[in-house]
């Protein structure tokens, strides 16, 4: 009598080492059985945090901004968040925060702002930037780089020791204020965060 066997067992430890065990043999009688053992491990590393911000940001309240308002940059222009950062978990790799939305370099830095239509304000647009927190570095200009880096990560570190409060201030601002098409109007940008865990 002649009998093969192929068993798989899979383990997950601690949530990051997988382990299986592989085990064949086969019989031949009853006097003959032999088999072989081979273990194969792996670690997986990942994890991610949920990012949240206010849905919206309205600037002076919703009433109008004169131009000269905005090129001395009163503060009306600028208004400041947070990122909220919850439900971390993982190691293994770094940390960042992708900052996406329409840019434009037209007025001088770059700046976020959506496409133009017919009855909108042009020469204006959104600089966003951050101080920074112990885990996230400062950066100036968020439409210019499109990231906001971690500081000194160790990717050993467990992702739920992060700080979850990213400072953001965003400024309605007419960039170098020489744009000779500039004109008032309705403005709007669209910013999108995604947290990057890679």
């Amino acid at each position: 009598m002649r009998v093969k066997r192929l068993i798989v067992c899979f383990n997950l430890i601690n949530k990051i080492v997988l382990g299986f065990v592989i085990a064949v043999w086969s019989v031949v009688g009853i006097a003959d059985t032999s088999s072989s053992t081979f273990n194969f491990t792996a670690i997986f590393v990942g994890g991610s945090c949920e990012i949240s911000a206010p849905t919206s940001i309205q600037f002076n309240d919703g009433e109008a901004l004169r131009p000269s308002e905005i090129e001395q940059g009163i503060a009306a222009t600028t208004q400041s968040f947070n990122l909220i950062l919850s439900k971390c978990s993982g190691w293994g790799l770094t940390p960042s925060v992708k900052v996406n939305g329409q840019k434009t370099s037209d007025f001088g830095p770059a700046l976020f702002r959506n496409t133009l239509g017919a009855m909108d304000s042009n020469g204006y647009g959104i600089l966003l930037a951050t101080d920074g927190n112990t885990s996230f570095v400062s950066n100036p200009n968020l439409a210019a780089t499109g990231t906001i880096l971690a500081k000194n990560w160790n990717p050993e570190s467990q992702l739920d020791s992060i700080d979850t409060r990213i400072p953001i201030v965003a400024k309605l601002t007419c960039g170098n204020c020489d744009y000779a098409g500039r004109q008032s109007g309705a403005f709007k940008a669209t910013v999108t965060f995604d947290f990057v865990y890679e």
